[in-house]
């Protein structure tokens, strides 16, 4: 596995390098979102697909939760009003109320969206709007704790709306779990994991071909030490590409074995370059 995931960051690192060397092409700063979205737009439509769904999973039974939330709270509003000392408990109550709408709107949303059974992926901002608003309640429904906790004469009155509340509770922390890294929730923990190697192999992957941008000039100097007269332009783009990334290993990362690095780039050069790509490869590196 580990092989795997070095020769996919090393592959992805040349396609951005081929991408971000071409003539007249963006900055490479600038064509990263880009980039990445193309690359792991298969991933993230499968992952995004499998939270929507989760979501919904969690949300069932959500609507009868909410309408006796609402029912209770209508209830209770008049009495906290017309106490002298329970108006403070007024507004987190309501903030409360207003971030339980959001979230059923953006559940609604998600479920529309499953329903219309279109091809087109599930929009990362609208998982994302989902799950900040969660974030929002939760905060919210512990205000409202705390505040109330403050009227224990309250406690009886209050007992039904907080019984609702805390199995509010219990699904808003399960909706919270599907993003957490820190969550102990088993249930959705592949789509964390999901998750987590998608964002690594990014990190890893803009980090190694930063360290290849930053020593470019030295990189090619190397390479002009070994190929006759030698011009970057005069080189294939993807070769030029496959050349930088295994001379930056070769010289200036001591932890991949000299043989390796050539290894995977003569594999890599078969599998990305022309037919002339993998002897030439082979060539230039070994004398290095």
């Amino acid at each position: 596995m580990a092989i795997l995931k070095r020769r996919n960051i090393r592959e992805a690192a040349i396609q951005f390098l081929y991408l971000a060397d071409l003539e007249d092409g963006p900055e490479a700063t600038n064509m990263q979102e880009a980039f990445w979205q193309m690359l792991q737009e298969s991933s993230l439509k499968k992952l995004n697909l499998a939270k929507a769904k989760a979501i919904l999973h969690i949300a069932q039974g959500r609507d009868g939760r909410i309408l006796k939330l609402n029912q209770l709270a209508s209830a209770i509003q008049p009495e906290l009003a017309a106490g002298s000392s329970t108006k403070d408990v007024i507004a987190p109550l309501t903030e409360l109320l207003t971030q339980e709408d959001k979230l059923s709107s953006r559940i609604e949303a998600l479920k529309s969206f499953l329903q219309n059974k279109s091809d087109n992926p599930v929009p990362d901002q609208m998982i994302q709007d989902a799950m900040n608003v969660n974030h929002s309640l939760i905060h919210a429904r512990l205000t409202w704790a705390e505040t109330s906790s403050d009227h224990p004469d309250w406690a009886i009155k209050l007992e039904a709306i907080n019984a609702t509340i805390a199995h509010l509770t219990r699904s808003s922390q399960r909706l919270a779990s599907i993003d957490d890294p820190d969550s102990t929730i088993v249930d959705f923990a592949h789509l964390r994991t999901s998750s987590s190697e998608l964002s690594t192999f990014r990190r890893e992957t803009q980090e190694l071909v930063a360290h290849i941008l930053q020593h470019k000039e030295e990189i090619d100097a190397s390479l002009a030490g070994v190929i006759e007269n030698y011009a970057p332009q005069r080189v294939d783009p993807v070769d030029r590409a496959i050349l930088r990334l295994a001379t930056y290993e070769l010289k200036m990362s001591d932890d991949i074995p000299r043989a390796v690095t050539i290894n995977e780039a003569i594999e890599i050069a078969k599998k990305f370059g022309t037919n002339e790509s993998a002897r030439f490869i082979n060539g230039v590196l070994d004398a290095l």
